[in-house]
């Protein structure tokens, strides 16, 4: 079934049950009157009450989440700045935000944010593994005398890969939420709401809903403003500057070796040679850890305090609806 008619038909079951629900409060509220009986009339009218918040709730979520809405045009005035442009994918398209952080996770060409082009998460930490293991292999020559650089590199690769790992995982979240929240989870909330039994897991799915589809989705946007300003951003580009030099590195170390098999100013050669390798060197531990630095903040430091935006949004949002059950370990949060 098509998202669409399937949201339509979620909306559709959750307005007639309201409908209903309200017939059954208003029938309860009228026996409690007829019979005098204290019972029926709360019942009645907290039922009543209950039916009138859901519609409220049915009419407000359309007006704001139907296509132009308010909270699409919310989240296009927010993300859709300074020329801002990405590559959306079909069940992506009716959420720039959804959009944008999964190419700023995953995306496979670039996207252009705050005037300037970028690539994604993964394809900066795929080509950033590629120039990290062209750069062993060149360098492997000279394992004896580069040991801990060659080590340093290797746990680089790993953390790397593990941050590759991380922003996957990261996109297939956004993409169920794009599939999904409007779709299915909403309107499934909306027609829990309706009944007392499951009323608090209703709110919960409606809370959580707004949460995937809204608050985490532009959290990613935050993430991406503040990785633009980031000191180790040329991190992105970072898989041929690093070829580059460690070959300049193998350079120094072949001229290195070759001066200590020469009979004029061997001393001054080696000396100049060693000073070149040893700058060299120390530059390019530094750059690798700048390299770490950055992706752990993309992929793992950054994403923690989305989840935490996220939670508390839910948390809070179920609270308003009566379901703070459903989120009772959050409260350390």
């Amino acid at each position: 079934m098509p998202a669409g008619l399937l949201a339509a038909g979620g909306f559709g079951i959750a307005v007639l049950l309201v409908g209903i629900m309200i017939s059954i409060g208003g029938m309860l509220l009228g026996m409690g009157y007829a019979l005098n009986d204290k019972k029926l009339k709360d019942i009645g009218k907290s039922e009543l009450m209950q039916s009138v918040i859901n519609g409220a709730l049915v009419g407000g979520f359309v007006v704001l989440f139907a296509g132009g809405g308010m909270i699409g045009m919310l989240i296009n005035s927010v993300v859709l700045t300074n020329g801002t442009t990405m590559t959306c994918s079909g069940f992506m398209a009716g959420n720039t935000a959804i959009c944008f952080a999964y190419d700023y996770l995953v995306g496979q060409g670039q996207y252009e944010y705050l005037g300037a082009a970028h690539s994604s998460v993964l394809s900066s930490v795929t080509v950033t593994i590629t120039g990290l293991v062209a750069a062993y292999a060149a360098l492997g020559f000279f394992k004896t005398f580069l040991s801990p650089l060659l080590s340093q590199i290797q746990s680089t690769v790993q953390v790397l890969g593990a941050a590759a790992v991380s922003v996957a995982v990261q996109a297939s979240v956004l993409a169920v939420a794009a599939a999904g929240a409007m779709t299915l989870l909403l309107p499934l909330g909306l027609i829990l709401r309706t009944f007392y039994p499951v009323r608090k897991l209703g709110g919960f799915l409606i809370a959580l809903t707004i949460g995937l589809y809204l608050v985490l989705p532009l959290s990613y946007v935050m993430n991406a403003t503040l990785l633009s300003y980031y000191a180790s951003a040329e991190a992105g580009n970072g898989g041929a500057q690093l070829v580059f030099d460690f070959n300049n590195v193998e350079g120094s170390l072949l001229a290195y070796t070759g001066a200590s098999t020469e009979n004029s100013s061997i001393i001054s050669a080696l000396t100049s040679a060693g000073s070149v390798v040893s700058k060299q060197l120390s530059d390019l531990v530094n750059y690798l850890f700048s390299i770490m630095s950055y992706f752990i903040l993309a992929a793992f430091v950054l994403p923690v305090f989305s989840l935490m935006l996220t939670g508390i949004s839910v948390r809070e949002l179920s609270a308003v609806l009566g379901s703070d059950t459903f989120l009772g370990r959050t409260s350390l949060i």
